[in-house]
């Protein structure tokens, strides 16, 4: 069955769910890393420590917006598995009105 992708909505979810909880995990330790090197500010001074500084928050810059694509990830993910719940119930809905009684 090449080329068919299974998946379940519960997956979709999980799998949402598990990103975003990376995600959170990542924003923490994005936090701590600003944190430590805005720390290291009163205890280092000159050209070397700005640029430092300077190069790490422009790091926190692509944090951020891998942050923000993962969040979009999360809400496709999310998306999916509520359009998979609502066909689902469409074909069950039409699956229903069908006759039963077809042969005789």
């Amino acid at each position: 069955m090449e080329g068919i992708i299974k998946v379940t909505p519960e997956k979709l979810i999980s799998t949402a769910e598990e990103f975003n909880a990376t995600n959170s995990q990542i924003q923490n330790l994005t936090q701590q890393m600003i944190s430590t090197v805005d720390a290291l500010k009163s205890a280092w001074e000159g050209d070397a420590a700005t640029a430092y500084s300077n190069k790490f928050h422009q790091l926190e810059d692509d944090m951020n917006r891998m942050h923000s694509m993962i969040n979009e990830h999360v809400t496709d993910l999310k998306s999916m598995a509520q359009n998979y719940q609502s066909a689902e119930q469409a074909n069950a809905e039409v699956g229903n009105t069908l006759p039963g009684d077809v042969i005789s």
